[in-house]
């Protein structure tokens, strides 16, 4: 088990988190020769672990930490999500290493100092983000050596990065007056890539404030970390032997899960059109719409339930420059800050749809097509794709992000987010798609709010 005081992953990117406001090294305590990692399978041999060697923990003391509550408490007494996103990123980053690691890495690379926001660029890196760069990548061959140099100096040559979230699925609202724990294991590893499985808890306390032995679970995120060495090739990482039936469980539903998203992806609606039922229901919306309109006609505004909203209606975005302050360790930018700012829009374009406060209740298909350079001008597009207007009233939000060059305003898409709120409202108003491209955003938003099992 990792001693809290040893694990202060919030420092690394906020130092007003809470805890001490300095630089705090990461330290990857379990692994006694620290993180150093080469670029191929066959520079040295891989080794067998266990889901226990990559265990990582970390408390969020919320009820007797002032500094840290008031880091994380928002306008409504709870919890910012957007900021949790980046601790989980960041502990997901935190155990795949761990699992990634071995014991021929040598005991000074055992501390990986990351960037904070407070810690200026140094001259050398002002002058590799500064170099000519094309389609993101740095051109100059001397600087993209340089930059190489000062990424393997603290790594050595393997990159693990996020390429996807698959599911974080949460059980109740998060309180700024409960204390959480985090905690994260690899549960499953395929050839170049792994599950990482994270359960947030807390330990409840009753009326006379005593805490309870026993945790409840508050909410669960996977997701798929991949191996890449520095020209972006896939490495293979260490196999993974479950060896309690708990990690024999987690192991095997990797293996399911595994499956179902190889099943989403051929059944995606970018490969494949609707099925028979869901041609019906677009058919059907189709002509709602239609009555609606002729009802419209007639309606003199004064029921404000009366009709819908236009998809096409409920379109906001918001514009941002990526500074170097938000960096990982790669000089590229932070993706737990990517889903950040993804999750801010998308909960402001919910509670614009729903006039009522929205609860996250879960993440889905947050994918990473390609990383996002430093300096980027990076714009976020937020859409309600589906709603279920009845009880339990819920708001399905898409966000797209895309990479534009300021020179030629050409886009190129790097992240997709889906987001699904729940609302306690008196009535929501029905969601109407008009064209084709609109019915296939409802039908996959329906197919994720069905997989959430919601409606």
């Amino acid at each position: 088990m990792i001693r809290q005081a040893a694990y202060r992953v919030g420092s690394l990117w906020r130092p007003t988190l809470g805890y001490s406001g300095v630089r705090t090294p990461l330290v990857l305590l379990s692994s006694p020769h620290g993180a150093r990692l080469q670029s191929t399978a066959t520079a040295r041999p891989l080794i067998t672990k266990a889901p226990s060697d990559s265990y990582v923990e970390k408390y969020f003391p919320f009820s007797s930490d002032n500094a840290l509550r008031a880091r994380y408490t928002n306008q409504f007494g709870g919890i910012r999500f957007g900021l949790i996103l980046e601790d989980l990123d960041l502990m997901a980053a935190t155990v795949a290493y761990k699992h990634a690691s071995h014991p021929e890495d040598p005991p000074e690379r055992s501390v990986i100092q990351l960037p904070s926001v407070d810690e200026p660029l140094n001259k050398e890196e002002s002058a590799m983000i500064l170099s000519k760069k094309k389609d993101g990548q740095i051109t100059d061959p001397k600087a993209a050596e340089k930059m190489a140099h000062l990424i393997n100096s603290k790594l050595g040559p393997m990159r693990i990065v996020t390429a996807a979230v698959n599911r974080i699925e949460l059980y109740e609202e998060l309180r700024a007056d409960m204390d959480l724990r985090m905690r994260g294991w690899v549960t499953f590893v395929g050839s170049t890539s792994m599950e990482v499985r994270i359960l947030v808890d807390t330990f409840p306390k009753d009326a006379n404030g005593n805490t309870s032995p026993t945790a409840r679970n508050i909410f669960i995120g996977l997701f798929t970390m991949v191996a890449r060495d520095k020209h972006d090739v896939a490495v293979k990482v260490n196999p993974l032997v479950p060896q309690t039936d708990v990690e024999k469980k987690w192991y095997a539903l990797g293996l399911e899960n595994k499956a179902s998203r190889q099943q989403l992806a051929a059944s995606s609606l970018e490969r494949n059109p609707p099925t028979d039922a869901e041609r019906a229901l677009m058919h059907q919306l189709y002509l709602e719409d239609h009555a609606m309109q002729q009802q419209e006609k007639q309606n003199d505004g004064s029921d404000p339930r009366s009709g819908y909203v236009y998809m096409d209606q409920t379109q906001y975005q918001t514009t941002v420059l990526m500074h170097p302050q938000r960096r990982n360790i790669y000089h590229k930018i932070f993706g737990g800050y990517l889903m950040r700012s993804a999750f801010e829009l998308a909960w402001n374009t919910a509670i614009l749809y729903c006039h009522a406060r929205p609860l996250i209740r879960a993440v889905d298909e947050i994918t990473f097509l390609r990383p996002v350079e430093l300096g980027s001008v990076v714009i976020y597009e937020a859409e309600v794709i589906y709603v279920h207007a009845e009880d339990p009233k819920t708001v399905q939000v898409k966000v797209e992000a895309f990479n534009v060059d300021a020179k030629t305003g050409h886009r190129t898409r790097t992240n997709e987010f889906h987001f699904t709120f729940s609302v306690d409202a008196p009535y929501l108003k029905e969601l109407m798609p008009r064209t084709y491209e609109e019915m296939l955003k409802y039908i996959t938003g329906r197919r994720i709010m069905k997989s959430v099992k919601l409606i």
